[in-house]
């Protein structure tokens, strides 16, 4: 009797042995799949941070442009200029509404400067420690000026930042390199005084006549013409007998066609710019035969040198312009780039809408 309940109990342990060693195990599993789900979920939330800091939105010359670095540049052009809903929602005449123009220039800039930027890597171009330095510079102010939800908001981090910032000075380093030796020949900005003996009819407002195409203008009769030429061979008479030659306008009747015209030499174009480089101040010209007119020019002022050096910093910049231009088509050619190779359709799901909330904050 003893024998048997000893063995019933030994079974009965038994079970429970294997009813503990199931629980247990059951116990392991389930932790290491919460374990799992949870490691999971955590590089879920990872990767979902990144995505949009890493997702190519489109590659220029063998570089993938991610969504960040287009939320930047989108950000600065928007923000920093200004451009707010109101702006986005013209419409231009050809149909094109403002949201897809800006959009067009911005990625024409980010193609531009990744295409220099390859540039100035293959001709072994790099920043030096003091241009690092002025690239940390101008990031801490821009993150200085800006709220940094906003960067949040679009996945761009400070070290992203100062990537794209590098990456924009070596493009600018390429461009200082192609544009150094352009220079303009500085030129005097002067005021002459024009006397106009004209050879075409001209209407009671002033204005030349011109035949019925509207282009070929109506000239006088030459018996006119050659009293113009009196008038004018006896306005210089004059002004060698030193008459005014606003005084000379009223006279022969001509003020409404003469007066005082400013700009550089070269802007007077091949009839008037030897009298502009040459005339100094109270000197006049003699009498010019031209086609559609006889003329005296007076030098009134040689040069204003404050207008003369803002007109050739235009000049420069224009020239400045027009070489970077031209370079830029090397450029491109060279990096076999002839448009953006996008990816995905996320450049076309961007809207500046997105970005211009943010222009009054």
């Amino acid at each position: 009797m003893s024998d048997r309940r000893s063995k019933s109990l030994e079974k009965e342990q038994s079970k429970n042995n294997q009813k503990n060693r199931k629980e247990w195990i059951i116990t392991i599993v389930l932790a290491v799949l919460i374990l799992v789900v949870f490691a999971f979920i955590l590089w879920r939330m990872a990767k979902g941070g990144r995505s949009s800091a890493d997702k190519v939105v489109f590659r220029v010359a063998g570089q993938d442009v991610c969504l960040d670095e287009v939320n930047l540049c989108i950000l600065q052009n928007t923000v920093d200029l200004g451009i707010g809903e109101s702006a986005l929602d013209t419409t231009a005449e050809d149909g094109t509404d403002a949201d897809s123009y800006y959009k067009q220039e911005i990625l024409q800039l980010i193609m531009d400067y990744k295409v220099e930027a390859y540039i100035a890597g293959k001709q072994g171009m790099k920043l030096t420690d003091e241009e690092k330095k002025s690239v940390q510079k101008d990031v801490t102010e821009y993150l200085g000026k800006i709220d940094a939800r906003i960067l949040n908001d679009f996945s761009i981090t400070q070290e992203r930042v100062v990537e794209i910032y590098q990456e924009r000075y070596l493009a600018h380093k390429l461009e200082d390199t192609a544009t150094k030796d352009v220079k303009v020949e500085d030129q005097k900005y002067c005021t002459m005084y024009m006397l106009l003996f004209p050879k075409i009819q001209m209407g009671t407002d002033g204005k030349y006549l011109t035949e019925e195409d509207g282009e070929t203008p109506l000239m006088l009769s030459e018996e006119e013409i050659a009293q113009r030429k009196t008038e004018a061979d006896e306005a210089y008479q004059k002004l060698k007998d030193g008459a005014d030659i606003e005084d000379l306008a009223k006279e022969y009747g001509i003020e409404s066609v003469s007066g005082e015209q400013s700009n550089v030499e070269e802007g007077f174009g091949d009839d008037f710019k030897q009298y502009a480089a040459s005339l100094k101040e109270g000197e006049f010209s003699p009498v010019i035969d031209l086609a559609s007119c006889y003329a005296i020019v007076e030098m009134v002022k040689e040069n204003d040198e404050e207008v003369a050096k803002q007109v050739m910093e235009r000049y420069q910049s224009d020239a400045e312009k027009e070489t970077l231009q031209n370079k830029r088509k090397e450029w491109y050619k060279e990096a076999g780039v002839e448009e953006a190779e996008f990816v995905g359709n996320t450049w076309n799901q961007i809207s500046l809408h997105d970005f211009a909330k943010y222009v009054e904050e």
